[in-house]
This record gives structure tokens, sequence and C-alpha cells, in this order.
């Protein structure tokens, strides 16, 4: 069944998103800044879109070893969501009471020896065992990608990740747009991205729901 094309959908929302948030902010600022503020709107927003796609890609991963597909690249993106949403409410912080990763709490020993052994395992281990076993069927990975790179729903989610990813590099000049409230870029954009993702896999569940290995084609 040929993918129906979202990129438009997922432009038009991103920039209605944009533009609302823009008027916001020029009509009132106070208001802009408690929108995009640590637990505002627009981070919870953001939390629910990963989720979303978080639980469209484990749907899809089970369709796809159901139709005896290999599920790489949910699992990769079950993953990638799961650390947006960690980033999003600083889990460390809010388990360890501290920034795990910004600080030398692994070697810090003020912190109990028990406190360090369970960060290592729980920010450390797994993301390093998803790693490898990505790793380990890359190639099934690199099928995966390609396949869903000439796709509109794959190309749709793929420029959301990028989009994430390019926010993140140049996440500290953001943060400091005079003309904007502190974070309002930042937050902004993490938003879209997180919303062209969400996009680009709710039209792929839509548009074939990999039932069997004869009905649809490897990535669909």
């Amino acid at each position: 069944m040929p993918t129906a094309d979202c990129r438009p959908a997922a432009a038009i929302l991103s920039l209605m998103v944009v533009v609302a948030l823009l008027a916001v902010a020029a009509h009132d600022p106070p208001l802009a800044a408690h929108l995009v503020g640590e637990g505002g709107l627009v981070e919870w927003l953001q939390i629910v879109l990963s989720i979303g796609a978080g639980a469209l890609a484990v749907r899809q991963g089970r369709a796809a070893r159901r139709a005896g597909r290999p599920a790489t690249l949910e699992v990769a993106i079950v993953a990638a969501m799961a650390m947006l949403c960690i980033g999003e409410v600083d889990l460390d912080r809010m388990i360890f009471g501290t920034k795990v990763i910004a600080t030398r709490f692994f070697v810090n020993p003020t912190y109990p020896l028990s406190a360090r052994a369970v960060a290592v395992m729980v920010i450390v281990g797994v993301p390093a065992a998803v790693g490898i076993g990505l790793l380990i069927h890359v190639r099934h990975l690199w099928r995966a990608v390609s396949d869903g790179l000439r796709r509109p729903w794959g190309q749709a989610a793929a420029s959301g990740m990028a989009l994430f990813v390019v926010v993140e590099l140049v996440e500290k000049p953001l943060n400091h747009l005079s003309w904007l409230p502190p974070s309002f870029a930042e937050e902004t954009l993490e938003l879209v991205s997180a919303l062209g993702i969400f996009v680009g896999l709710v039209a792929r569940q839509r548009a074939s729901p990999l039932r069997s290995p004869a009905s649809a084609p490897y990535a669909s």
C-alpha cells in the first residue's frame, strides 16, 4: 500500500506552532516565557509527542516481528524517544539530585558508592546495551533507514530528528537570543522536531501496518 504524503501536514502544523508561539511572545512576553519554561506547556507537549512516537514504534516493531522482519529501526526509535523524554524531565536530577552527565557524579566520593553504581547501570549501561545491539544489527538498521528515507513518512520523521540534533548542537546561542524569552527558540524548535517525528510515525502506521511478509514492504 503506498504511503500517504504526510510532509505537507507536518510542515503546516509546524508553521502553525511557530507562528502561534511567536505571536504570544510578541504580545505577552511573560506568558511566552512561562509556556517555554521548565515544566511548561511546550515542554510537556514535547514529552507527550515523544511518548506517542515511542508507543507507535513499539506497535510497529511488534508488527514487524510478527511479520518475520527485524525490528531494529523500531528499537532505535524507541530508544531515541526515551532519551528525549528523559532529557526533558531531567530524570537523573529527579533520581540522584544532580545532573549526572554534566557533573563529576560518577567519580565524586561525596555521593554514596551504591548511588553511583546505580547511575552507571542506568545512565551508561542501558544506552550502551542498546547501542551494542544496534551495532550488531547495523545492516538491518541501515536497510530500514535507507528504505524509510525514500518514503514521505521517513522523510518527515528524519527531518524532525535532524532538527533536534541541530538544536542540541546550537543550544547555547539559541538560549541567548535577546529578542526572545529565555529558552524560547530551543523549546519551540524541539517541539517542532517532536511533531515531525510523531506525524511521520502516525502516517506510517495508518498507511501500512506491517501485517505479513507478503502484504507489505520491509519498512512501509
